[in-house]
């Protein structure tokens, strides 16, 4: 099986590069055939070409068909299954058709993350700063990637914790770069993360998340008790009880 980051995409989806050269079915059967009820079709909504473009966990299906001839445009849809019994399975068509791109390790070709200087002397855990540089030789250009980079917080040597990364599509957008070139970004730290923060030294690994590109080595910083209090997610505080009844 083809690794997912050296599958081509349809917008955000990675596929498996078998299912974009086959022919397709009518939208009618392929519902039919996963035994779910049609949906209400948004204007431009293909009739032909349809198949299955990705499954998760048996739950959420992916499908999808292209707009062009030659591929490069897709509609998909969306089709969720409910845990009742019967299962009831429903499908949302999105409106607009989203691109078909290389995998995210191809549109990465080039790129290496490297923390600056001014971050490895200082690192302020406010405001880290990476540099996302091209080390290849030909100018890269985004092909609808951003450069927004998440930090994963580990204990030295530890293993990966299964950080879940949730932002809005389109924030920092990446710009081309020619060869030497690099831009300067923020590194963002969930502050969900710090509820499992011990004081002492812990890892700063930095993803650049729409490509799955990882820096060569963890910056290491030294956090104190404050530290991680203050970067603790902020909580509502409780609501005063009720007065008594008269």
């Amino acid at each position: 099986m083809t690794p997912l980051d050296e599958r081509p995409q349809v917008g955000t989806i990675s596929v498996d590069p078998g299912c974009l050269e086959q022919r397709g079915e009518d939208l009618d059967v392929l519902l039919a055939d996963l035994a779910v009820q049609d949906a209400e079709r948004p204007p431009g909504t293909p009739s032909v070409g349809w198949r299955v473009l990705d499954t998760h966990d048996g739950h959420s299906t992916t499908i999808g068909a292209p707009v062009d001839d030659d591929g490069q445009w897709w509609r998909v849809g969306q089709i969720q299954r409910g845990s009742g019994e019967p299962v009831a399975a429903t499908v949302w068509l999105h409106p607009s058709s989203q691109r078909r791109r290389p995998s995210r390790r191809d549109r990465a070709a080039g790129l290496v993350m490297r923390w600056p200087e001014v971050t490895r002397s200082a690192p302020d855990l406010d405001l880290l700063a990476i540099d996302i540089v091209n080390a290849g030789t030909a100018r890269w250009h985004p092909q609808g990637d951003s450069f927004m980079v998440f930090a994963e917080l580990r204990r030295p040597g530890g293993p990966a914790a299964g950080v879940y990364f949730g932002y809005v599509s389109g924030q920092s957008p990446a710009m081309p770069l020619d060869p030497g070139e690099y831009a300067r970004v923020r590194v963002v730290i969930d502050a969900g993360q710090w509820d499992a923060a011990l004081p002492g030294p812990i890892e700063v690994h930095a993803i650049l998340l729409d490509l799955g590109l990882h820096a060569d080595d963890p910056l290491t910083v030294t956090v104190t008790e404050q530290a991680i209090q203050d970067h603790l997610p902020k909580r509502r505080p409780p609501a005063p009880p009720a007065p008594p009844a008269p």
